[in-house]
């Protein structure tokens, strides 16, 4: 390889890093409301106060643990405080770009000119939603973060116990990673899931060594009827942010009587369905999604050809299903679509690569793919405009195109990637065998 060009391709990614982190760092200065919302509640923890009450940022969604844990920075002027959560945010992404990396070159032979055009293309798909992440000052990196890298340190690297804390970590702090239990229960991993639930059970009491055993129980309690899925507010939303299933649904199929309107007031109900047998259609698709992950771990299961490839595209698929199926699920997780998008990134690639040398079905799938993902790049106040922005959360295009994703995912599975790769570097050392005659 061309040692100008390893010397110019590291300083174009020192440049790149030390530019993003004195804008995020700007930022994160400036302001950061839904950090400022734990901050508080983390000295709420320290005052004896009820942190679910009271908190005038914003209604305070986590764990008693993550206010604790929280301390180390919250006894800093807030601005300080977001600079320091916003590096540790940037930190743990790289580390997910690093995963996400090795586990894409211990499975397909890709050159440099591959590996740029990818990383840009995953940059594009996710910068608007780190952007959005960084500067709210949001735990979803970090929550992202201990779901992959706990998942791929049991899966991947065979620890189960350094796997199993960060997962359980995670789940004791916001739910939403315990869908991983569920993903481990298919593959069999049944000790993984013990230790896993005994260190969650360790985490939710660990506050009680800090603060007194009755005061986190009760904040504890105060937790769970704060997320407890059935109450009203969480059954069916009509909050133009929320992209989880419990939003989309009645957005075409319930008649809410206050509902939100854009400006326009353009028409989305396709037809009303009662209350009640709607919450009973939600809840069969959300155990449909949840079950449908089985379908990815056996379907064909003994031609597999790279376990690495195949457990990101897993991955992948649970992200996306775990964006759908917990409700009040906002925007800002759309960063949990990045590793399918990036997926799909890898698939288009190699059908340019092939130049459309491929079957009718997956031509289509990729102009869709990439439209798609170039419609949820864009779609910030600042490019398209506040009008195409709520006209877009009207009508959940968002939680769409997770669903859509997922489709994807099923019919583009890791052999066909590897087929293609197959192909591309056939063609490859068939031009240059060409060349040579």
């Amino acid at each position: 390889m061309n040692i100008s060009f390893l010397k110019t391709k590291t300083i174009v990614y020192v440049f790149i890093l030390i530019s993003t982190v004195t804008y995020v760092v700007i930022k994160a200065y400036q302001s950061g409301i839904d950090l400022d919302v734990c901050l508080y509640a983390s000295n709420q923890l320290f005052n004896g106060e009820n942190i679910y009450e009271g908190n005038p940022y914003n209604n305070y969604l986590y764990s008693p643990l993550h206010a604790l844990l929280l301390r180390p920075i919250s006894i800093f002027d807030y601005a300080i405080a977001r600079v320091i959560w916003a590096l540790i945010n940037i930190t743990l992404t790289i580390r997910l770009c690093m995963i996400i990396s090795s586990l894409i070159k211990n499975s397909l032979e890709l050159n440099n000119k591959f590996n740029i055009q990818l990383t840009i293309g995953a940059i594009f798909i996710s910068l608007g939603f780190l952007n959005h992440n960084l500067i709210l000052g949001q735990i979803t990196i970090v929550i992202l973060w201990l779901t992959f890298e706990g998942l791929y340190q049991i899966i991947n690297q065979n620890k189960p116990v350094i796997g199993a804390l960060l997962l359980a970590l995670g789940i004791s702090i916001k739910i939403i990673p315990l869908l991983g239990l569920f993903y481990l229960f298919f593959k069999r991993r049944y000790k993984v899931i013990i230790i896993c639930i005994c260190f969650v059970i360790a985490g939710l009491f660990f506050p009680s060594v800090i603060i007194k055993h009755s005061y986190n129980m009760k904040m504890l309690n105060n937790w769970k009827e704060t997320i407890k899925p059935t109450r009203n507010k969480y059954v069916f939303e009509n909050n133009l942010g929320t992209q989880s299933l419990n939003a989309i649904l009645p957005t075409y199929f319930y008649n809410f009587n206050d509902a939100v309107k854009v400006p326009s007031n353009p028409g989305r109900l396709i037809i009303s369905i009662p209350h009640d047998t709607l919450v009973i259609i939600m809840q069969m698709m959300r155990v449909l999604l949840a079950f449908s992950i089985l379908l990815l771990i056996f379907y064909r299961y003994n031609q597999r050809k790279a376990e690495p490839l195949y457990f990101y595209w897993e991955f992948s698929y649970l992200a996306l299903v775990s964006a759908l199926i917990f409700p009040h699920q906002q925007k800002y997780v759309m960063l949990y679509f990045v590793p399918a998008g990036s997926y799909m990134i890898l698939f288009i690639l190699f059908i340019f690569r092939l130049k459309w040398k491929v079957s009718f079905k997956y031509k289509i799938i990729a102009i869709l793919a990439a439209f798609l993902m170039f419609v949820s790049a864009i779609m910030g106040r600042d490019i398209v405009g506040d009008q195409m922005v709520y006209i877009f959360d009207y009508y959940r295009v968002f939680g769409l195109i997770n669903l859509i994703f997922l489709v994807f995912l099923i019919l583009i599975r890791p052999n066909l990637l590897i087929e293609l790769n197959n192909k591309m570097l056939g063609d490859t050392n068939e031009l240059i065998a060409t060349a040579n005659k």
